[in-house]
């Protein structure tokens, strides 16, 4: 099998390029050779050489140009929205680019100022796919997303709220200066402990003493604010979490060792606590930057709305955003482009692509007078509609409001942590409690504080508080480099839940688009008929007309005149070629009425989906497809992925999908249309697939940046296999202070020894998670 030259997709059948520069280079489309000229022509040829030599981030697909413009990007308004000054007097706007997968997406991207006139500057964020453009003061961003566009990627401006971001900026250094405080006294209380646990005493013990003292304060009290703060925040809610005995081991732990330098005791235990504050703090740092690794869901309304839409204006048609659109505009809705807003046709006869919001496979016809909705698109005729509901009031926006009451009403999962640090912290105040009374008996009453004090040090939840950041830090990167971007930590502990799994057909387990499935010669046909096909459907974007197109590409085909061409709505193409008469329609071509061949046609299975559904089913999983598409449609498909009828269930609206998927428990749902939406946000995980609708991402507990079903699969073992590393970490956890708990009581613990084995437990949870399991290390060198 041939790999497309550009995006290393397979080429079945390759397209070559003419001239002798792209002689023999198989392309998979007509899109990849164009941005291929392109580079060639900007002198950008050591684009593939680094591609060749660098390491793929994220799959990429073909590149699809369509016909689009960008200068609403100069509207005064749209710049006020989506752009923002910084101090430099440059204007600066962020877009998400499309196709981005390699490090030579970033040589390329970051390039831009060096053929673009006005462009400062272009820095890209390879994993988040997001390019920040400076502009001079006669730089149009207009310019700069054709630019992206002509280089193969699709580009779509972000609204950023600068404010906002100025504050999470000021809260991440802070919380990076805290780090390095942390960071920086622990390495030195370290040197300070070595000295005093060899045997350090006199003036030097009483130094070294007072200088971890001296080093430990601003850690214990400035660095460890945060969980300080989460503790009295949970006792005020009168909840318990990980963090009360946390800080109250901080602050006993300080106390005791500011006693100790007063009493002039050499033992204090301020090199395990300051390590603890270092590592928990690195540890939720890493965890909140793998989480913002994707896009946030108001980044994402371009997914269902095109870049720019025209609308009437005394008597011309302007481009505009379709965030401008309001009732009662007149909007031009060109072929290839999605409607933006509830309308009715007032001009114009097309077919509709609404696979996104019913789910069915075929387009749908659409003349003046009729409905159109919000999200789908136009395939093949220009259209004129009226608008009547924007944003919230449109069908999608009825949607998007099921779906958030739907949040409102889903039960939050409680932390696996929490519902063990609940316990933990429970059993460690009633043993200190008893072991206290239980030396108040014995000995005096200093005797019996400090007994206690130390149970409640050496039990100090190190361990546990590490075992799950740690390990969900691990996962959440592995997912990403996976292209799987899950939205937060909780959702890796109900992937390990999920019984059954849901599947929408359309763009999920189909590719989504139709394809020939069948194709017969019924006669002679004095045209061949490769160059019947090429030469009256050159001009047709519909559907069937794309289908027979690539099933003719990669033969020889012959431009021939055609006398009196005609397409006709509904129906399909004719033309007289070389003397004959010539009709496609019905699923057969026809020559002066008299049939020559006949095909079908379908939405095609993807190539790997009976494999995925097949893995999923060994795995003891339920599975079954949910779609809104005809019965015979649904069955066909599950019987080429090998499921039964019975799990087959067609027909089915958003709110049906949605109340069968809330009667059965651990479901999970994947999808990609607005149609799934509610199922999606109902569903105890939903998956949203790649090329899926904004309202569906922004269900979705998961996106997968890459298409087809195979990346669930690798999803549901990382998520399984974490928590069975998160069981083992928080066992070797509860053990340790199981042990630690028993030789307290015995007395076989002093303030040495305590010091010494707090941090063997944290490094035991670091070494178990470092290994992960079998099924983990594959997934870590995949």
């Amino acid at each position: 099998m041939e790999t497309c030259t550009h995006c290393d997709e397979i080429a079945l059948p390759a397209v070559y390029g003419d001239g002798d520069e792209m002689h023999a280079r198989p392309f998979c489309c007509e899109g990849c050779i164009a941005v291929y000229n392109v580079l060639h022509l900007k002198g950008f040829e050591a684009y593939y050489d680094i591609k060749k030599n660098s390491a793929i981030f994220k799959r990429r697909s073909p590149v699809e140009l369509r016909p689009t413009r960008f200068d609403f990007l100069d509207d005064v308004e749209v710049r006020k929205e989506f752009s923002y000054a910084n101090s430099d007097g440059l204007t600066t706007m962020e877009f998400y680019l499309e196709g981005i997968h390699c490090l030579a997406c970033l040589w390329l991207i970051e390039k831009l100022p060096e053929f673009l006139s006005g462009v400062y500057s272009s820095k890209l964020d390879l994993e988040r796919s997001v390019v920040t453009v400076e502009l001079g003061e006669h730089g149009k961003f207009s310019l700069v997303a054709k630019e992206f566009h002509q280089l193969g990627y699709r580009p779509h401006p972000l609204k950023r709220n600068q404010d906002v971001a100025n504050l999470k900026t000021r809260e991440e250094r802070a919380f990076l200066v805290r780090i390095g405080i942390a960071g920086a006294a622990t390495g030195n209380i370290m040197i300070y402990a070595v000295s005093l646990y060899a045997g350090a005493d006199g003036g030097f013990g009483q130094l070294f003493n007072l200088l971890t003292v001296v080093f430990a304060v601003p850690v214990l009290t400035y660095c460890a604010y945060p969980f300080y703060h989460n503790a009295w925040s949970a006792l005020r809610n009168k909840t318990l979490s990980i963090d009360i005995p946390i800080s109250l081991s901080l602050i006993v732990g300080g106390v005791m060792g500011l006693t100790n330098l007063w009493l002039g005791v050499l033992d204090n235990y301020f090199d395990s606590l300051t390590a603890l504050v270092f590592l928990l703090l690195m540890s939720r740092y890493f965890l909140q930057k793998i989480q913002e690794k994707g896009l946030s869901a108001t980044d994402l309304h371009f997914f269902y709305q095109s870049d720019s839409v025209l609308r009437e204006e005394r008597g011309e048609f302007r481009e505009i955003h379709p965030r401008s659109i309001k009732s009662d505009d007149v909007l031009q809705i060109l072929p290839g482009q999605f409607i933006p807003a509830d309308g009715i046709v007032l001009r114009g006869a097309s077919n509709l692509n609404n696979s996104l919001l019913t789910g069915e496979s075929l387009p749908v016809k659409v003349t003046a007078g009729d409905s159109v909705f919000s999200g789908t698109e136009n395939l093949d005729q220009e259209l004129v509609i009226k608008v009547q509901n924007v944003a919230e009031d449109s069908r999608i926006g009825r949607l998007l409001k099921n779906v958030e009451n739907g949040w409102v009403n889903r039960s939050k999962i409680i932390n696996l942590t929490n519902r063990v640090s609940k316990y933990f912290t429970l059993t460690v105040f009633l043993l200190a409690g008893i072991l206290f009374f239980k030396l108040l008996q014995a000995h005096d009453f200093r005797h019996a504080f400090e007994g206690a004090l130390t149970l409640l040090i050496v039990t100090c939840p190190c361990a546990l508080a590490l075992a799950v950041p740690l390990t969900f830090t691990r996962a959440l990167a592995t997912a990403a480099e996976q292209g799987i971007i899950i939205k937060s930590d909780e959702v890796i502990e109900k992937l390990a839940e999920v019984k059954h799994v849901f599947i929408d057909k359309t763009g999920t387990i189909t590719l989504g688009k139709l394809a020939i499935t069948d194709f017969q010669a019924m006669g002679t046909s004095v045209v061949p008929l490769k160059d019947v096909i090429h030469n009256l459907e050159v001009r047709s974007r519909h559907p069937v007309a794309l289908a027979l197109k690539a099933f003719i590409k990669g033969s020889e085909q012959s431009s021939l005149p055609v006398v009196e061409y005609r397409e006709t709505l509904g129906t399909g193409v004719s033309g007289t070629i070389e003397g004959h008469f010539y009709e496609i329609k019905k699923e057969r071509i026809f020559q002066d009425g008299v049939p020559v061949a006949e095909f079908q046609v379908a939405d095609t299975v993807r190539p790997d989906s009976a494999g995925s559904v097949a893995a999923l089913t060994q795995r003891g999983l339920g599975v079954s497809i949910l779609s809104g598409d005809r019965v015979e449609v649904v069955e066909r498909i599950a019987a080429q992925v090998s499921l039964p009828m019975t799990q087959a269930l067609a027909e089915l609206g958003p709110e049906a999908k949605s109340e069968l998927i809330k009667k059965t428990p651990g479901s999970m749902m994947i999808g990609d249309g607005a149609n799934d939406a509610i199922a999606l946000g109902n569903a105890h995980v939903g998956v949203a697939v790649h090329g899926a609708m904004d309202i569906s991402l922004r269900a979705a507990d998961v996106y997968l940046t890459t298409p087809g079903l195979v990346p669930v699969e690798k999803l549901l073992i990382l998520a399984s296999e974490t928590m069975r590393v998160i069981r083992r970490n928080l066992v070797l956890s509860l053990c340790y202070n199981s042990l630690s708990v028993l030789a307290a009581f015995h007395g076989y613990i002093s303030p040495l020894v305590a010091a010494i084995i707090m941090p063997v437990s944290s490094l035991t949870v670091l070494l178990s998670t470092l290994a992960g399991t079998k099924k983990l290390r594959r997934l870590w060198k995949y």
